[in-house]
């Protein structure tokens, strides 16, 4: 079953030196801020981004006050295309998000490995795992692409492609519906394939939501959580 909007979510609650546990950049940590809050600073940024109507930011002055340390709110991992960037989409400054970028939004032990660095040691509470309508990695996983590289990110997306296939849509809907199998297996694949996250997420240090970007509307489509396994 999947859910629509963002109050449907019913929330209560570059890579630097390693670092013990617990730890943030510098020594000093931050007060997390709640999933619930950082899923509603990201509503209210795409509200002003769908509406045209951004806060004004003073880079030059975020810039020097994050020279000591960061504290992003919120995690975002997302597909590498130009037409999805979080920081502009959700309205926000520089400090505010830490990004993951990659082709069809992939989780691999490198995104892992990021993931892991932002909820453990930089003490983000929300994980939003967001994929896109008419997403190019996905298309070539389901039409098959001759570039090696390609085609072993494919492998990851593999999964969701066939399980879009059996649907037996046409070319559109079954990308459609690839699109969101994919980030619903991407966002499942963070507490399957890591142990440290499965915890936190457990331990409600963590939030994990996922959703399709549209790129008509800059609408953020939230869909189900995937359960903890």
């Amino acid at each position: 079953m999947k859910r629509t909007g963002w109050a449907a979510l019913g929330i209560v609650t570059c890579l630097c030196l390693p670092l013990a546990a617990g730890g943030s950049e510098h020594g000093a940590v931050a007060p997390a801020v709640p999933a619930a809050e950082a899923l509603q600073r990201l509503e209210q940024g795409e509200e002003r981004f769908v509406t045209g109507r951004p806060v004004a930011k003073d880079v030059v002055r975020d810039r020097a006050a994050l020279v000591g340390g960061q504290h992003p709110y919120a995690i975002v991992l997302t597909c590498s295309d130009s037409r999805v960037a979080p920081e502009v989409v959700f309205d926000t400054s520089i400090g505010e998000l830490f990004v993951v970028r990659v082709a069809g939004n992939v989780v691999d032990p490198d995104v892992l490995g990021s993931i892991e660095y932002a909820a453990m040691h930089l003490h983000s509470s929300l994980l939003l795992v967001m994929g896109h309508d008419g997403c190019g990695a996905v298309q070539a996983t389901l039409s098959g692409d001759p570039a090696p590289n390609v085609a072993l990110l494919a492998q990851h997306i593999a999964p969701a492609a066939a399980t879009a296939k059996k649907q037996g849509l046409d070319a559109k809907g079954t990308l459609d519906a690839a699109v969101r199998e994919n980030v619903l297996l991407q966002a499942g694949r963070v507490t399957r394939e890591s142990a440290p996250l499965a915890e936190l997420v457990k331990k409600k240090q963590l939030e994990i939501v996922s959703g399709v970007y549209h790129l008509d509307t800059g609408r953020l489509e939230l869909l189900a959580k995937p359960a903890v396994k």
